[in-house]
């Protein structure tokens, strides 16, 4: 009985450390998307730089987290890492056009940015 406790105890744990560090996750990416619009919006090219940093460091837990996890169906956590990806790419194209001065073409990239997340947003949630 004490090992059936102990193993209830163990799984509890490490949901909660998985969902921490989701959750500390989303609030990085969330604050590396307010950092990047705000380089668009002021001009600064700096701040889209660093935010794109900081979204690249928090995407990058999910090549160490394992995703299954939290969520549950298989053919989602296929999907997940393929948009984890896509993020990668799309982040890098962004950073890309930023040290180039594309300006507008930047703009299109954080759009697909963007939208790389309200895809694994749309799984995950359900929306």
């Amino acid at each position: 009985m004490k090992k059936i406790i102990l193993a209830l105890a163990l799984t509890s744990v490490a949901t909660f450390a998985n969902e921490t560090t989701i959750d500390a996750t989303m609030k990085l990416m969330d604050q590396g998307l307010n950092q990047v619009q705000r380089g668009f919006i002021y001009n600064s090219k700096s701040d889209i730089i660093r935010g794109v940093e900081t979204i690249e460091s928090a995407n990058s837990i999910f090549t160490h987290v394992d995703v299954s996890t939290f969520i549950k169906n298989n053919s989602k956590i296929q999907v997940t890492k393929n948009i984890n990806e896509n993020l990668t790419e799309h982040l890098e194209a962004l950073k890309k056009d930023v040290a180039a001065d594309k300006y507008s073409d930047a703009g299109a990239k954080y759009a697909k940015v963007l939208n790389d997340c309200v895809s694994c947003h749309t799984i995950i949630r359900g929306w």
